[in-house]
C-alpha cells in the first residue's frame, strides 16, 4: 500500500501517475474537509504541459484555455522597466503557446476527476481512496513499513509514504530529523519579499482600460526592489495580478509559515506611486488585495528515507519567480510513476525493488528541483535589480546603462531557456542511463 499525505496539486498528480499500475493500493490523506485549492493563477510551461497530456488531462484542461494549443511560439512575457513615469519594454520571451495559465482550483479539479472517474469504473484496476479530514500528526518508519498517525485518532500503515503535505510538511520534519545535522535543513526561509495578489474580471478590466497591454500579453513590470506580474487565466476571463515588494535586508530570516492577510488598495498603490501609469492602472483594479510573505526552503540534502519520499513544496518549496513550483510538483509525481513502470514488476512490488526505486527518485529529482529552486530566487533578484550588476542602482527610476539592460536579458535566457521547454521524460531516461553506467564503473 502507498500512502500520500496531501491532496493538493502535487499529491493528486502523484496519485494520477500511479493509479494505472497494477496491484498498487493508493490512499490519499487530506487534512481539509473537502479538496480545494487556495491561491489564484498558476502557469504551466511546455515541459509540464507534455506531462499533463501524458497523464490524460489534455482534453479537460484545453477547454480552459483562451485558444486551443497550437505548438506555435508565442509571447510568454513582455518584460518592462517600469519604476519610472516612462517605462519601456526591454525584452519579450517566447515559448510554445506562450505557456498555459489556469486557476489553481481548476487544475486541481481536473486531477481529481482523473482519480474519481477511474476509481469508480468497474473495468479499472485503479485502487485509490481519498480520506478527508485527516491531518497528519507524525509518522514512524521501520524496516518493513511506515506508520502514520493522524490528529483525529486514526492510524495507518503502508509500504511507502509520500509527503505531499506542502510547505509546512510534517513528513519533511521526519525526513530531515534523520538526514540533516546542520539544523538548517527543512527550515522555512523568508526571502525578504511579500506579494499583493488579486483577481480582476477581464470584462471589468477592459471596460476601465480598453487599450491596456495586459489584455494582449502576459507582462512583467520590473523595478528597484519591486515587480508586478500579470497574466490571464480561465480562458482569459480573469486577470491574475501579483505585485512584489522586497526588503533585501530581511532575506534569510527563519520565518514561520503564514497565511495571507487582507490589505488596503491604498497601501498597495502607495508602494508603487512613482511607477509608469499603466502599472498603476493595473493595480487600481484590485479592490481587496491579499498580501503574502514569500518563502522557500533551505535546500534539502535528501528527499527520501528508506520508505518515505517527499514531493512538491514539501521537498523544494520555491519562490514564484520562474513559475515553476506547481510544474515541479507535477513532475515529481510523473517521475515516480515512470519509475514504477520501469523498475517494479507488474505483480505486487517486492521490498528491495521499492527501496531501490525510492533511492533513484532522489537521485533524479533532487538535483534538478533544487537547481530550479536556486534559480527561481536568483531570477527574483534580477527582476528587482538586486544583483551585483546593479550595485549602482539605489533608487527607483535610475537609468540603466546598455550593459545592465543586456544583463537583464541574459538572466532571462540563463534562468528560463535551459529547462522550461525541455522534455521531462527525455531527462529522466538520460538520468537513468547515467545511473546504469555509474553502477557498472
Amino acid at each position: 500500500m502507498t500512502a500520500i499525505s496531501g491532496g493538493g496539486i502535487g499529491g493528486l498528480a502523484c496519485a494520477v501517475a500511479l493509479k494505472d499500475h497494477t496491484n498498487i493500493e493508493i490512499d490519499v490523506y487530506e487534512q481539509a474537509v473537502q479538496i480545494t485549492e487556495i491561491g489564484a493563477g498558476v502557469t504551466v510551461w511546455p515541459r509540464t504541459w507534455e506531462i499533463l497530456k501524458s497523464l490524460g488531462l489534455e482534453k479537460d484542461l484545453s477547454v480552459l484555455l483562451k485558444e486551443p494549443p497550437s505548438n506555435v511560439q508565442k509571447v510568454a512575457f513582455e518584460m518592462r522597466l517600469s519604476d519610472r513615469k516612462k517605462g519601456f519594454t526591454f525584452r519579450k520571451i517566447f515559448t510554445r503557446d506562450g505557456g498555459f495559465c489556469f486557476h489553481r482550483s481548476n487544475l486541481q479539479s481536473a486531477l481529481l476527476r482523473q482519480i474519481v472517474s477511474d476509481s469508480s469504473s468497474a473495468s479499472s484496476s485503479c485502487s485509490c481512496k481519498i480520506h478527508l479530514s485527516h491531518r497528519l500528526e507524525r509518522c514512524e518508519e521501520t524496516n518493513d513499513s511506515v506508520k502514520l498517525f493522524f490528529e483525529n485518532g486514526y492510524n495507518s500503515s503502508c509500504d511507502m509514504a509520500i509527503g505531499a503535505d506542502g510547505i509546512k510538511s510534517v513528513v519533511r520534519e521526519y525526513v530531515v530529523s534523520l538526514s540533516d545535522t546542520t539544523g538548517l535543513g527543512g527550515q522555512l526561509i523568508f526571502t525578504g519579499s511579500k506579494a499583493f495578489r488579486g483577481l480582476v474580471t477581464r470584462e471589468r478590466f477592459e471596460r476601465l482600460f480598453p487599450n491596456h497591454r495586459a489584455l494582449v500579453n502576459a507582462v512583467m513590470y520590473n523595478g528597484k526592489s519591486k515587480h508586478i506580474v500579470v497574466y490571464p487565466i480561465n480562458g482569459g476571463k480573469l486577470i491574475n495580478i501579483a505585485a512584489f515588494i522586497s526588503q533585501p535586508e530581511g532575506e534569510g530570516k527563519v520565518f514561520p509559515a503564514s497565511h495571507g492577510s487582507r490589505r488596503t488598495k491604498e497601501e498597495m498603490l502607495d508602494a508603487f506611486s512613482g511607477w509608469e501609469p499603466e502599472a498603476i492602472q493595473l493595480l487600481s483594479t484590485i479592490e481587496d488585495p491579499s498580501c503574502w510573505p514569500i518563502q522557500d526552503l533551505h535546500p534539502l540534502k535528501t528527499y527520501t528515507t528508506r520508505r518515505i519520499l517527499l514531493l512538491g513544496d514539501a521537498a523544494h518549496a520555491m519562490t514564484p519567480h520562474l513559475g515553476a513550483g506547481a510544474g515541479q510538483a507535477i513532475e515529481d509525481g510523473f517521475v515516480l510513476g515512470y519509475l514504477f513502470s520501469k523498475l517494479i514488476q507488474p505483480s505486487y512490488p517486492d521490498s528491495q525493488s521499492l527501496l531501490h526505486l525510492i533511492k533513484i527518485y532522489d537521485k533524479l529529482r533532487r538535483p534538478f528541483a533544487n537547481h530550479l529552486q536556486k534559480n527561481s530566487r536568483k531570477q527574483g533578484y534580477y527582476n528587482e535589480l538586486n544583483m551585483p550588476e546593479f550595485d549602482d542602482i539605489h533608487y527607483e527610476g535610475q537609468e540603466l546603462d546598455a550593459e545592465q539592460i543586456v544583463a537583464l536579458g541574459c538572466a532571462l535566457r540563463e534562468n528560463w531557456d535551459s529547462w522550461w521547454q525541455d522534455c521531462a521524460l527525455k531527462d529522466v531516461e538520460e538520468g537513468l542511463e547515467m545511473l546504469r553506467v555509474q553502477a557498472k564503473m
